[in-house]
Order: C-alpha cells, then sequence, then structure tokens
C-alpha cells in the first residue's frame, strides 16, 4: 500500500526560506517567477499565522535577504550560515524545536545545493519537507532538475505556493480565503 504523506496543517506547518539574496539575482534562472512565488508564500504563511525561519548564506558577501520579500518578513531576523544546509547551524535548529512544527515548507535557492541539503537534513530528522516547487530555483533549470529528482528521491512531498496555502486553509470558510485568493490570483507561470 502506497503511501500518503499528511496534508499541510496549519497549526503543524511552518516556512523555511533559504538564502533568497541580493548576489544571487543576475545568476538564477527563472529569477523573478521564484522571487514572486517566495513572497506570496511568505505573506500567506503570515496571514495563515505560519511561522517562518528565513536563512541567508555568508550575507557578507552575498548581500542578505532581496527587499522584495521585505515586507512578509516584518519581525524574522535571518540566520546567517556557513553550511549548506540550513539545519547545519545551531540557530535553526533552535527554531525549529521552539516551533515545535513537524510540516517544514521549502522554498528559496539554490534547487540543488542548499535547498537540497537543508531538505535531506529535514528529513533526517523525522520531519516532512514539503517542497514548493514554484517557490525554488537555481542558476540552470538542468541544476534545478537534478536537484528535485534528489529530493523527491529522499522522500520530499511535493508542493506549490497555491497548493500549500489552500491546503493549509481546508475550505473556502476559511477567514483568510480572500486574503490568500489574492496573492495566488496573479502569480506568474513558473517551473513545474
Amino acid at each position: 500500500m502506497r503511501h500518503v504523506p499528511d496534508r499541510l496543517d496549519q497549526d503543524r506547518a511552518l516556512l523555511l526560506v533559504v538564502d533568497v539574496q541580493e548576489a544571487f539575482r543576475p545568476h538564477i534562472d527563472g529569477w523573478g517567477a521564484m522571487v514572486a512565488h517566495c513572497d506570496a508564500l511568505i505573506k500567506g504563511c503570515v496571514a495563515l499565522d505560519v511561522p517562518i525561519i528565513v536563512t541567508e548564506q555568508y550575507p557578507k558577501g552575498l548581500g542578505h535577504t532581496i527587499e522584495e520579500l521585505a515586507e512578509g518578513l516584518i519581525g524574522v531576523t535571518p540566520i546567517e550560515k556557513r553550511s549548506f544546509s540550513s539545519l547545519g547551524v545551531p540557530e535553526t535548529l533552535d527554531q525549529l524545536e521552539q516551533f515545535g512544527r513537524d510540516q517544514i515548507i521549502v522554498c528559496g535557492i539554490e534547487a540543488h545545493v542548499c535547498v537540497q541539503q537543508s531538505v535531506a537534513d529535514i528529513l533526517r530528522g523525522g520531519r516532512q519537507a514539503h517542497v514548493a516547487l514554484d517557490a525554488i530555483a537555481s542558476r540552470t533549470s538542468s541544476s534545478r532538475e537534478v536537484g528535485v529528482r534528489r529530493m523527491r528521491a529522499a522522500g520530499m512531498v511535493p508542493s506549490g505556493v497555491e497548493l500549500a496555502l489552500f491546503e493549509m486553509m481546508v475550505g473556502a470558510d476559511h477567514p483568510q480565503f480572500k486574503t490568500i485568493s489574492g496573492l495566488v490570483r496573479d502569480l506568474p507561470q513558473s517551473f513545474s
């Protein structure tokens, strides 16, 4: 019998935003669409009271999280890291423990390096990794594809921005339905 992953639950979920930093802007394939999807996911999680953790890879050299995402991240202090995995620093693990959430929605860059290694560590830690495939990117589409394949093989739950947000709302009678619908209505075409 095939294992069916748990439905994303607003009270069990947490969003991990991986390394969406300024220095990557000119180098990432599909940058604009990825940023728009990350922004909608962040704002949707804020509306649903889903906690958010943000990591930054060596911000001294790569800059900070991009300004376009700042509005949704007010009050969230990014965690600086040098390891590729977001879980490779004690601060991330501490926050995961504090929030006590076991369904981690993942977005950011790069799909085949920091996102993939973070997902592997999430899974190793006994948590679910729900990867928003329309909100991750790499420098090349082939690198992104390899990262996605690797995460699928490891047991990640394929997800997307609209899928995740609507799954957490359960139905149209959710008090944030109008807000979430507005966030996803005009999202640009992205990766599959």
